[in-house]
């Protein structure tokens, strides 16, 4: 079976409705499910907090990646 998705103006519901059924067609109202939203924003750092002995000074982190050659 195939599904369609039809978009009808308010006022011709009813009329489309009863031709759909005439013609055999099972009709079901669509599950429309609503996010929440957010009511607090992650900070960006918020994973590096899980590793508390992380250096995040920009200078080492550099110094470090030229000496490993």
């Amino acid at each position: 079976m195939k599904e369609l998705l039809i978009k009808i103006p308010e006022e011709s519901t009813q009329l489309v409705t009863e031709l759909l059924e005439k013609l055999g067609v099972q009709l079901e109202e669509p599950k429309i499910k609503k996010l929440k939203k957010k009511t607090a924003a992650v900070s960006p750092t918020y994973l590096f907090a899980k590793w508390k002995n992380l250096d995040l000074d920009a200078k080492t982190l550099r110094n470090n990646l030229w000496k490993r050659q």
